[in-house]
């Protein structure tokens, strides 16, 4: 089999329309945003099943996770992208947002478990230690909030996944969460988002990606490489950051997506795929299958 044709189930994409709903990030300059990718005016502002059908022609892509774009109405959006995927010639998921600071979190998570392409909510709590722009949650020390902990303790029981968007100095009390709920699965995207690209911030990172990594019930997920890397990263300097990752995870419980189409501000989507493809060119074919379909498939319950 031709690596092309390798099914691809990619759990990370967005469809958002400006249009019809209101996203911060387009209504005026979001400098946060701008620190990661720099100018996005390039950016659609409407992007729906049909382009990112023409943006991925010629890969099989059996399926994919929508995930929200943080716009005013989070409720709002999980509807409309649950009618507009009615007509996607693809099966998908769905990544909704969530507060779990929030007093109604319960009363949200039940509206969430009426729409069945919801299998995971997931909440942006990245906290850059120096970059105010890079501050995404109310507070740096979320993860020890009492309110914040009775939140996740309401997944307890339920069918969700959780997806805790951190920078690498917040994994180590992102790994005392997850060793504190053994019963809720877990995925860690953008590979835990190093911030220190020196040598000595790679060794600082893989260290605590590892000890993570040592709690069966958080999975990775690979994307964002224009986040973390910039939107000229090369292969060259990728690669390796990629293989670290999944020697710590192993293949199955590492995955990949695509971040389209914030990641066609850096690439088309060929040439990312043939980025992972060449990362991963040395694991087996079925190695290959389980990073590239398998593990998405059964973390996030789709069929």
């Amino acid at each position: 089999m031709n690596d092309e044709t390798l099914a691809i189930l990619d759990c990370h994409q967005h469809f958002y329309d400006a249009a019809r709903l209101r996203y911060p990030v387009f209504e005026q300059r979001s400098a946060g945003f701008e620190a990661l990718v720099g100018d996005y005016a390039a950016m659609p502002r409407v992007y729906l099943p049909d382009d990112y059908a023409r943006d991925t022609q010629g890969f099989d892509i059996a399926a994919t996770m929508w995930a929200e774009f943080i716009s005013t109405d989070a409720a709002g959006e999980v509807q409309w992208a649950n009618e507009m995927l009615d007509g996607a010639a693809h099966a998908a998921g769905m990544i909704a947002m969530i507060d779990f600071a929030a007093h109604d979190v319960a009363r949200t998570l039940d509206q969430y478990a009426s729409i069945e392409r919801i299998r995971c909510v997931r909440q942006h709590i990245a906290w850059h230690p120096s970059n105010a722009a890079l501050r995404f949650a109310s507070r740096p020390d979320l993860m020890s909030d009492a309110q914040w902990l009775r939140g996740i303790d309401v997944l307890n029981g339920r069918a969700f996944v959780c997806e805790l968007e951190v920078f690498a100095p917040q994994l180590r009390d992102l790994t005392t969460l997850v060793r504190a709920h053994p019963s809720i699965q877990f995925v860690l995207p953008v590979m835990g988002w190093p911030l220190d690209l020196s040598r000595e911030g790679r060794a600082v990172w893989k260290r605590d990606l590892a000890a993570l990594a040592a709690s069966p019930n958080v999975a990775l997920k690979i994307f964002g490489l224009e986040c973390i890397f910039g939107i000229h990263w090369t292969l060259d300097v990728t690669r390796s950051w990629m293989l670290d990752a999944i020697e710590c995870f192993g293949p199955a419980r590492s995955m990949f997506a695509s971040h389209m189409p914030i990641a066609k501000l850096a690439c088309s989507f060929e040439q990312l795929y043939d980025a992972y493809l060449k990362t991963i060119a040395g694991f087996t074919l079925a190695e290959k299958r389980t990073m590239l379909h398998d593990t998405a498939a059964r973390i996030y319950r789709i069929a």
